[in-house]
């Protein structure tokens, strides 16, 4: 599953990046501590369903869906 897959109220957490994402995107993500083992979680969805705003290490993020494809994660039931 991957980040955009996550709906309101829910939380996973993160696998890895995925293989086709672009050397840029996969570093900011890095950046933002996107590491594997990180618990992520929906904070907001905006009107028009994008962006979406994630928690992670307390910290409100921003992403759009076309870049939350690329994070890979293991939803938390």
């Amino acid at each position: 599953m991957n980040l955009s897959d996550l709906q309101l109220g829910s939380k996973g957490t993160i696998k890895g990046i995925a293989k086709g994402c672009p050397k840029e995107v996969h570093q900011r993500f890095l950046d933002l501590g996107f590491v594997a083992g990180a618990v992520i979680a929906v904070h907001s969805i905006s009107p028009l369903k994008d962006p979406v705003a994630y928690s992670i290490y307390n910290t409100i993020i921003s992403l759009r869906k076309e870049d939350a494809k690329m994070v890979l994660l293991e939803a938390e039931v």
